[in-house]
């Protein structure tokens, strides 16, 4: 091999060598760009949702506050505070409570933890709700996601727990919260490319059709059972 073969071969690798580690480093660096673009934007997205969320949260939370300062509310408190009140007398105010207010879940609970009024569940009436009572300050406790029993099953609820507080050490709790279904979901304001789903089912096997969203069929619903 001639001295320019070698010359020429040598100039040749060197030039590939050198555009390859460009190609490399070009690459690397836009991966790298684009990655930290996208975990940005879903950020972004995701933070997004979060605001949405605790807005409905705040929003039920206010209706709560609502209800727990009512004049009707202060009156229930005093009655039920005397011994041997008739507690059967405020068994239908929870209705009224969730169809003035815009809520699906409305619940009156005496201080002792007893279930008087359930806007959603009437013959619940008469249960203790000792879950209730074991929280000192609900006032000052966001909106939380609740298992909500009702007389067809469960459903997952946004639920916020508020007490007035009238008659000193005799707490009256009102429970109030929204159904997350695809009604709550249509009325999240969300980023465009962004979809919210709900998954309802509470078993441990994947159930396609407890995948909740707008435009969701079973076949879509089945790619998203391994993130489940």
């Amino acid at each position: 091999m001639s001295f320019r073969t070698k010359l020429l071969l040598t100039v040749l690798l060197t030039i590939f060598a050198s555009v390859s580690v460009v190609a490399y480093g070009v690459t690397h660096y836009a991966r790298a760009v684009f990655e930290e673009m996208d975990a940005q934007r879903t950020e972004a997205l995701v933070a997004q949702f979060k605001k949405e969320f605790d807005q409905r949260g705040e929003e039920i939370a206010r209706q709560a506050k609502n209800i727990a300062e009512a004049n009707f509310t202060e009156k229930m408190a005093i009655d039920l505070s005397h011994p041997n009140a008739d507690q059967s007398l405020y068994v239908h105010d929870a209705v009224g409570s969730a169809q003035e207010h815009g809520l699906d879940y409305v619940e009156f609970v005496n201080h002792d933890g007893v279930l008087i009024s359930s806007a959603q569940f009437p013959s619940r009436v008469g249960y203790k709700y000792d879950w209730v009572t074991s929280v000192k300050d609900w006032n000052e406790t966001p909106a939380f996601l609740r298992k909500e029993e009702l007389p067809d099953g469960v459903a997952p609820s946004l639920t916020v727990v508020r007490a007035n507080s009238t008659v000193a050490d005799k707490n009256l709790y009102i429970i109030a919260g929204r159904r997350l279904d695809k009604n709550f979901l249509a009325s999240l304001v969300l980023p465009a490319g962004m979809r919210a789903l709900i998954y309802t089912n509470l078993e441990p096997n994947f159930s396609a059709a407890s995948l909740l969203g707008e435009k969701v069929d079973a076949d879509q619903a089945e790619r998203f059972a391994p993130l489940v």
